[in-house]
């Protein structure tokens, strides 16, 4: 992990929301926090927007961790590891079904991208967390002003158990300065203050 990503995971709360630029890193960092606790035998759960998005990162975790999986499973999308870990992955446009699971953590991708974010947390996501007390993570490039501005004011206030980051593309080393520049030249102000800078805009 770069130092912007390991700042994060030094920090962490209980609910944890990342607003980043584009090519900040948070799929990766998304996929070490996801991985952790499944490696000490908890069950996890990784959420994004559409099924195709959860599907490139289930192909991705199910390479990695190749070598520690007892069974994949391509029609429910879980991984088993030797562990005893399990790692389930969902769309948000399914999330219903995920009703009755219990997970040690969750992480929600493209957050701001998600429709009626709002209502899949309160009304799905977050009981699954009861049991075990687990905790939550929200990932993604703003758009607009939904819930997860919510939530990362949340962080932001100082309300309890929540902790927030704004981080631009240019906190990720490994993204040459020079390509940001150029982008600043051909972008416009407003997609770059979102995409690149992380900024929360109305509309």
């Amino acid at each position: 992990l770069h130092p912007a990503q390991q700042q994060i995971k030094s920090e962490a709360k209980r609910f944890n929301v990342l607003d980043c630029g584009r090519r900040f890193g948070k799929d990766i960092l998304g996929h070490e926090i996801i991985t952790e606790p499944a490696l000490h035998g908890f069950p996890v759960a990784w959420f994004a927007p559409t099924y195709r998005e959860m599907l490139d990162t289930f192909r991705e975790l199910s390479a990695i961790l190749q070598p520690i999986t007892t069974r994949v499973s391509g029609s429910d999308h879980r991984i088993e590891l030797n562990t005893g870990g399990i790692l389930d992955f969902w769309s948000l446009d399914s999330v219903k079904t995920t009703r009755g699971r219990k997970y040690k953590r969750v992480v929600v991708n493209e957050a701001a991208h998600a429709p009626k974010l709002d209502e899949a947390w309160n009304r799905v996501i977050r009981p699954t967390l009861a049991d075990m007390r687990g905790d939550g993570w929200f990932l993604s490039t703003p758009a607009g002003l939904g819930f997860f501005k919510t939530l990362y004011m949340m962080g932001q206030d100082g309300v309890e158990g929540y902790q927030s980051w704004k981080f631009p593309t240019s906190a990720n080393p490994f993204i040459d300065p020079g390509e940001i520049e150029a982008m600043r030249a051909t972008m416009t102000e407003r997609d770059f203050a979102q995409e690149i800078l992380a900024d929360f805009l109305e509309g």
